[in-house]
């Protein structure tokens, strides 16, 4: 990967930002097996209602 001031060129810039999303598209199929697994312990896990909510500043 190289850094934005080692591309010489319009070519080089697109190609390094195609890979970034490359990257984010990959990260993001992860993360979301990852919710998916997550749904499971949620759906028995017993529900949480706070008495109240404290917001502090």
């Amino acid at each position: 990967m190289k850094t934005p001031e080692q591309c010489l060129n319009m070519t080089e810039i697109r190609t390094e930002i195609d890979n970034i999303d490359h990257s984010v598209i990959q990260l993001l199929a992860t993360r979301f097996t990852y919710v998916k697994a997550a749904s499971k312990f949620k759906k028995i896990l017993p529900k949480f209602k706070p008495k109240s909510v404290l917001i502090v500043c």
